[in-house]
C-alpha cells in the first residue's frame, strides 16, 4: 500500500517539488541511491534482480572514502550518462491532489486515505476498470440512485 502511493507521488514531501539537489554538483562527499540504467553498464550484473545501487564521489575525500572500501563490493564503473535518473535531472512533479491527500489523512486517517487514494477499496476498483466497463458500472449506479 506504501509503495503504491509512493509511486503515485501523492505523498511526498512538498520539498521534493523544489530539491536543489536534484543535479550532480552536490555538497555531499558522496552520493548513494538505487543505480537506474545499470543494464547499460553490465546487463549481467544484477543477476540476483535485487538491485544495484549507485555511488557518486563528489569530492576528493568522497574518492579517499570509496577507494578505501571498494574492494569490500561488487564495483562496476558506469558513463555519467548512464546514471543520469530523473531526481539526478529535476525535482520530482508533486501529485496535484497532494494537499489534499494530507488533509484527509490528518482529518480520516490511514484506512480512509487507503481507500481514497491508494490501491484498496471499490475507488481503486473503479480506476482500473476498462473504459467500457467502467461506463456501464456507473449507469448502473445512476439508474439505482435515481439520476439520468
Amino acid at each position: 500500500m506504501f509503495t503504491y502511493l509512493f509511486y503515485q507521488h501523492v505523498m511526498f514531501r512538498h520539498s521534493c517539488g523544489k530539491c536543489h539537489f536534484c543535479n550532480t554538483k552536490r555538497p555531499s562527499d558522496i552520493t548513494i541511491a538505487d543505480f537506474w540504467g545499470w543494464e547499460k553498464t553490465d546487463p549481467s550484473f544484477n543477476k540476483d534482480d535485487k538491485g544495484v545501487s549507485l555511488v557518486l564521489v563528489n569530492t576528493e575525500k568522497g574518492r579517499r572514502l570509496f577507494e578505501a572500501i571498494k574492494n569490500d563490493m561488487n564495483v562496476i564503473p558506469a558513463k555519467l550518462g548512464d546514471c543520469m535518473q530523473p531526481n539526478l535531472k529535476y525535482p520530482s512533479t508533486i501529485h496535484p491532489k497532494r494537499m489534499a491527500f494530507e488533509r484527509d489523512f490528518q482529518k480520516y486517517g490511514f484506512e480512509y486515505i487507503m481507500r481514497h487514494y491508494g490501491n484498496v477499496g471499490w475507488h481503486y476498483q473503479l480506476r482500473i476498470l476498462p473504459r467500457k466497463i467502467k461506463n456501464k458500472f456507473k449507469q448502473i449506479i445512476k439508474k439505482l440512485i435515481g439520476k439520468k
